[in-house]
């Protein structure tokens, strides 16, 4: 295909991905992610990434902190991100594209999947002792109903653990434009946040820019494109 032709089958294509992102916004960010999760299983990059990490010591929690909670992932995704936590009760990773993803081999992992948008999570109030939301608060379609979710299901003294990348234009797969001061203010009065970072962009995308540990001051007011790690504690209140 010579570079005219390519031009032209490409000038197609984003005509339809315009039309197709107005009629049906969802169907074309689902299909955008598992188009993306497929082709990454295809090069052999489905494995577990050693999540651990972040769920415990980036926090600076030890993994005995989850023995006999019920713990729940938003937006997991088929690599298997609550493995490492045998010690749990209960462990789930939450999915608007969960059945897509048993059939890619998530149905071989040690957790519990379900197929559901986090603006309607099928779970008890006050049944989650943790909820973890890392590069996914973005990708919802709407964060105002994912955020009020994560408020009923989660039980006072509990605690969300949110990475996230802000500041960024809107994507196909990640629709929102988010800034830190406004998720804060979001998530208020419900909870508190216990501690806050904002991590330059390296390379390698988001776990790898935090481990680079490029910290960004003032994140709560900063508009520069980042990655946020908050650590937010359920209060009382309703």
């Amino acid at each position: 295909m010579n570079r005219l032709e390519h031009a032209i089958r490409r000038a197609g294509y984003n005509v339809l991905a315009n039309i197709a992102m107005r009629v049906m916004p969802v169907r074309w960010k689902q299909y955008n992610e598992l188009k993306y999760w497929k082709e990454r299983k295809a090069k052999g990059l489905l494995s577990d990434d050693n999540y651990k990490y972040f769920y415990t010591s980036h926090f600076g929690l030890d993994e005995s902190y989850y023995s006999g909670k019920t713990i729940l992932d938003i937006g997991c995704g088929p690599k298997g991100s609550l493995e490492w936590a045998a010690m749990a009760k209960r462990r789930i990773g939450l999915d608007p594209l969960a059945k897509e993803y048993l059939k890619l081999g998530a149905a071989r992992h040690q957790m519990e999947y379900i197929d559901s948008p986090a603006e309607n999570i099928p779970l008890q109030d006050s049944e989650c002792d943790a909820v973890f939301s890392f590069n996914s608060l973005d990708h919802v379609h709407d964060i105002a109903r994912t955020i009020k979710e994560i408020k009923r299901i989660l039980r006072a003294g509990g605690i969300f653990l949110l990475l996230v990348e802000v500041n960024h234009p809107p994507t196909a797969c990640e629709p929102h434009k988010l800034t830190p001061g406004r998720l804060i203010e979001w998530l208020k009065p419900e909870f508190v946040c216990k501690s806050l970072q904002l991590y330059r962009p390296a390379a390698k995308g988001m776990y790898a820019s935090i481990l680079a540990n490029e910290v960004l001051p003032n994140p709560e007011d900063s508009e520069e494109i980042g990655y946020m790690s908050a650590h937010f504690v359920r209060t009382s209140a309703r």
